[in-house]
């Protein structure tokens, strides 16, 4: 299923992809996430995967930056993001917290309780919308949706879950991913 903008990365994780994030510093290089247990690091252009770390557990996000532990969670994390500007890594985890992080020093740099919130993740429908808060005129315009992770065979679109998207900073591009299960 690869199109003219689409390619298929070699050696892809065995289970579903739980998030993908591309370098902050280069489209080079692309972070998977995954439920079987690993995070592997691609090189994009030569579609290959540079390194793999496995897990005991399903890993569900992922992030660039930080080189060792810099804390835990009462529950599993569900996402990671680092912010460069405050040299800030964040946590969200589904013990209803969000934290900060120091990644200089393995410290807390702040916990924030987030009881009964929720967001939505992904389309299972194959689906991607670009929606915005502003609810001005101008900004609604720039709305859009399109269906994608599509495949004909013998008649039949089978049409594949959104698992994840991850947005490109400095080339303001994103990138989505699908699972294809196959039982034989």
């Amino acid at each position: 299923m690869t199109g003219s903008n689409e390619f298929k990365l070699n050696q892809p994780p065995e289970d579903g992809i739980s998030s993908v994030k591309f370098s902050p510093n280069t489209s080079q290089f692309l972070l998977v996430s995954s439920w079987d247990t690993s995070v592997r690091l691609y090189d994009v252009p030569a579609n290959s995967m540079r390194l793999k770390y496995q897990h005991t557990g399903a890993v569900l996000d992922c992030a660039f930056y930080v080189e060792n532990l810099v804390g835990t969670h009462d529950a599993p994390i569900r996402c990671v993001e680092y912010c460069p500007e405050v040299n800030v890594m964040v946590t969200g985890s589904w013990d209803q917290t969000v934290k900060l992080w120091d990644p200089r020093t393995p410290c807390n740099a702040g916990t924030f309780s987030q009881p009964e919130k929720g967001y939505v993740l992904s389309s299972i429908e194959g689906r991607v919308a670009v929606e915005y808060l502003d609810p001005s005129p101008e900004v609604q315009k720039k709305k859009y949706a399109f269906k994608c992770h599509r495949l004909k065979e013998n008649n039949i679109e089978q049409i594949y879950p959104v698992n994840a998207i991850s947005f490109h900073n400095i080339h303001n591009t994103f990138a989505t991913v699908m699972t294809e299960l196959r039982l034989q």
